[in-house]
């Protein structure tokens, strides 16, 4: 039986990572971006229809050039370096909807009918370009935005990537014409950008800077590895204006609403490609009459022992390496639970470890000491539908007066805590704040396992309704609990839904006494292997 039924949402949610650039292996940073994404789409789904989007971004020069240093085709060579992506995805649980390709046959025509599009209404035009190019961020930068490096260098202020002056012919975009509208747009809807200090940032640039018509092509002379500018097959088109296309590519453009990707979307980006995607891609989007993005969530970078990743460092996180040492839960909760979106976060093997033993110590350690063989869920569960704990304060009493009042209040506190789990965590999770999430999910399993010690069912001889009441407690706390944990450790929180002899997985249930059917069996550990254990600190990590 089930009770709390909320209903679900109508609108479906739909939420895109950056697509991954193919020109090096997956890092901790790609996986942030997925699973920033994917924790978010999950809980969406919790009540509703959603939509992720993730992929890999396969055209432009350093492709190219890397291609043909190894004597292969191009595409030969997307195709292996995509394969990475996908199997870091498949590794961490991503459950995305779609794994998008720029070589996607749909994406070429989408971004060959974006182009044509702002062409016809005139924001394109012919010219000769000079300026700062960084062959790194394959795009040029206006004079304000590079700055001379440590080693006298010019550099992108952006991207701290080199830039070099270069002279040539290409199509340019009439990116100065939308500034104002764009202007107007943000401080309209200052949740267009999160974090706030992002928010204030592109603001501020777009009023103190003029923005520079954009060159949104190349000689094919130069880039042979792109999508040809309709009509003109000397020029391909820009690797970021093809790029961007791909989130509008999968709701079917330009019939949009034609697939289960249903636009606007919700941007996850890293602050490296701000500017791509808050000022550059709104501007496209207004030129070709298309809605803009919900929201763009810009998350920092992360650091490894308090220093920037680095292979002379030995630094280096090797997501995969680390997956397959401290397994899938581990590695999802503690990216989740340390994310920082406006300021970079730091890697901490030792900070990973505790996050691990805690997840075994609290979440793990309480469902199956309570579905050990001294206890019995199924009959706790019936005794809670039948009403024998309706008297349990005067249970308590007899049984422990010094410490009754403390048990009755921490009784009524986990009761009321559990009961409201998912709307304390929901306002955190819906803004990206899963650090909050977190804060209150830890809360309820602390208020368990105490009232599990302070109860010592373990040792009650005498009274099999009382027993029964503290072994419905804590099994209640671990059903509610993961139900709600559920998109962010899928794995384990399936496991531990199962060690409860759980059946209905529905949010709806995720209520204090919302599902009176769960139980029967789980107390025969010899059917339930244990689904995390410990394992000792890793000793070293491995430079990439």
């Amino acid at each position: 039986m089930l009770r709390g039924w909320r209903g679900y949402a109508t609108k479906p949610f739909y939420i895109t990572t950056p697509i991954f650039y193919v020109n090096a292996k997956p890092h901790l940073g790609h996986l942030y971006s997925m699973l920033m994404a994917d924790t978010r789409h999950r809980w969406a789904r919790l009540t509703g229809p959603s939509f992720m989007l993730t992929g890999t971004d396969e055209h432009g020069l350093k492709i190219q050039t890397v291609a043909e240093s190894k004597g292969i085709d191009p595409k030969l060579l997307c195709d292996q370096v995509s394969q990475n992506f996908r199997d870091l995805a498949t590794k961490l649980n991503v459950d995305y909807s779609r794994f998008i390709r720029t070589t996607d046959p749909d994406h070429i025509q989408a971004v060959t009918h974006f182009w044509q599009t702002v062409a016809d209404k005139g924001w394109l035009y012919q010219g000769q370009h000079a300026g700062w190019y960084s062959v790194s961020d394959e795009t040029f930068f206006p004079e304000t935005q590079i700055e001379q490096g440590p080693d006298g260098t010019m550099i992108s202020k952006e991207t701290r990537n080199p830039v070099i002056y270069q002279e040539e012919t290409n199509w340019f975009f009439k990116l100065g014409a939308f500034q104002q509208q764009l202007i107007d747009h943000l401080e309209a809807h200052p949740e267009f950008i999160v974090p706030e200090s992002k928010y204030t940032q592109i603001l501020r640039e777009l009023k103190s800077e003029k923005l520079e018509d954009l060159s949104v092509s190349r000689p094919a002379s130069r880039l042979k590895w792109g999508i040809p500018v309709p009509g003109d097959p000397t020029q391909k088109i820009y690797v970021w204006f093809d790029a961007l296309v791909n989130y509008i590519t999968a709701c079917g453009y330009p019939n949009l609403g034609s697939t289960g990707a249903q636009w606007p979307a919700t941007h996850i980006v890293g602050k490296d490609i701000v500017r791509f995607h808050t000022i550059y891609w709104p501007i496209f989007l207004m030129a070709a009459n298309v809605p803009l993005p919900n929201q763009v969530v810009v998350h920092a970078h992360w650091l490894s022992e308090g220093f920037k990743m680095s292979k002379s460092l030995g630094n280096v996180v090797d997501p995969i390496d680390t997956y397959e040492y401290y397994g899938e839960d581990s590695l999802r909760l503690f990216l989740t639970e340390y994310t920082n979106i406006d300021a970079d976060s730091n890697f901490s093997e030792q900070a990973f470890v505790d996050t691990r033993d805690m997840l075994i110590g609290k979440y793990a350690n309480l469902i199956t000491r309570v579905g050990g063989k001294k206890f019995d869920i199924a009959a706790s569960v019936n005794d809670f539908a039948d009403g024998k704990f309706d008297d349990i304060e005067s249970r308590i009493g007899a049984r422990s007066p010094e410490r009754a009042e403390e048990i009755i209040t921490l009784s009524n506190e986990l009761r009321q805590s559990v009961d409201s789990l998912y709307e304390a965590m929901d306002p955190h999770m819906t803004s990206f704040n899963p650090k909050r999430a977190l804060h209150e999910w830890w809360q309820v399993l602390d208020r368990a396992n105490l009232l599990f010690q302070l109860g010592e069912p373990w040792a009650i001889k005498d009274d099999a309704t009382l027993k029964n009441y503290y072994t419905f407690m804590a099994a209640e706390t671990g059903r509610v609990a993961s139900l709600v944990v559920t998109p962010i450790i899928p794995r384990l929180a399936g496991a531990m839904l199962d060690r409860l002899a759980v059946t209905s997985r529905d949010i709806g249930a995720a209520k204090f006494g919302g599902d009176l059917g769960f139980g029967a069996g789980a107390n025969n550990p010899k059917l339930h292997p244990l689904p995390i254990v410990r394992v000792p600190k890793r000793e070293s990590q491995e430079t990439q």
